[in-house]
């Protein structure tokens, strides 16, 4: 069991398997995009198998693959099946756009995918457009359907709710009522070279907005429901919705992460610049002991909270969220 200087457990390992993306979120990276990587800096497959298979030793048990985009890395349904054959994760999930998942669902699921995360932040197609310039609202949403019909549970999905963009969140409420999906309405995080807290809108104006049409039925806190309590079954619906406050509410307490960059860098708290370089343990041979130990030493530096930090190095694409 891997625990913190604060007596946090820590057992979920984020891993960025790229930092190319298909769109161009407003909230994730400026008009021109960011520099991408060299591939030569990308980590290979079996880098980031090592990674996990010395983390799963430590403690780790749920692994999440983000991006960018990870559905536009070639090779990720392998990458998928090799992760799950690891006996010790129990949780292999994935935070994807969906425009590329009706036609990979089906493999991700035999090859042992878990659960999965989908990123819509609206369901209107001209503001989907203009928050992912230029992306395809019908493609994702094909994405998801795909999802429903095979049988992934829970599936959720992502909504970063943004003053004067996507505020009106009724179509979401009808989609959870209508579809057995988890829609989570998240705060917009100001993470990047710019901030734009014009943008922001607190947890409380996202609950009040949406306790003024819907019946809510508060899910009761358990070891399984880690949404609970600020999650809510919709009265007579199918889905359910919650509500992720990450700047409002000081959630680091109970913060149970570490992050992996696509270019090899551990990241213990998504709010700071701090990185531990792995690399040097994986290049020009994979050293299973010298992993393990830089782990150990990122974990390390895990901060009590982000109030402890305030730059945040790089923007939420090349950080995998």
């Amino acid at each position: 069991m891997l625990q913190d200087k604060f007596g946090r457990t820590i057992d979920y390992l984020r891993i960025s398997v790229t930092d190319r993306c298909d769109l161009r979120c407003i909230f994730c990276m400026p008009p021109e995009g960011v520099p991408r990587l060299d591939h030569a800096n990308i980590l290979r497959f079996e880098e980031i198998i090592a990674i996990v298979r010395v983390a799963e030793e430590l403690g780790i048990k749920k692994i999440r693959l983000t991006g960018g985009e990870p559905l536009t890395r070639t090779g990720i349904v392998s990458l998928v099946k090799n992760l799950s054959g690891i006996s010790g994760i129990d949780n292999l999930a994935m935070t994807t756009n969906g425009v590329l998942f009706h036609n990979m669902g089906h493999s991700l699921q035999t090859a042992g995918l878990h659960r999965i995360n989908f990123g819509i932040s609206s369901l209107d197609e001209a503001t989907y457009n203009k928050i992912t310039r230029g992306g395809n609202l019908s493609k994702a949403l094909e994405g998801l359907d795909t999802a429903i019909k095979l049988g992934f549970a829970p599936i959720k999905i992502n909504v970063v709710v943004q003053k004067g963009i996507n505020e009106d969140l009724t179509k979401f409420i009808a989609l959870a009522i209508e579809k057995p999906v988890h829609v989570r309405f998240i705060e917009y995080m100001p993470i990047g070279a710019e901030t734009h807290s014009a943008l922001f809108v607190p947890a409380t104006e996202i609950f009040h907005s949406i306790e003024a049409t819907t019946k809510l039925v508060p899910i009761e806190k358990s070891k399984s429901n880690s949404q609970a309590p600020n999650a809510w079954q919709i009265k007579d619906g199918c889905g359910s919705i919650s509500i992720i406050a990450p700047i409002s509410e000081n959630h680091c307490g109970n913060c149970n992460r570490l992050r992996l960059t696509a270019d090899g860098q551990l990241r213990p708290c998504l709010f700071s610049k701090e990185e531990v370089d792995i690399k040097p343990a994986l290049r020009p041979t994979i050293n299973a002991e010298q992993i393990k130990s830089l782990i150990i030493n990122a974990i390390a530096s895990k901060p009590k909270s982000l109030r402890e930090t305030s730059d945040f190095g790089r923007r939420m694409s090349q950080i995998g969220g």
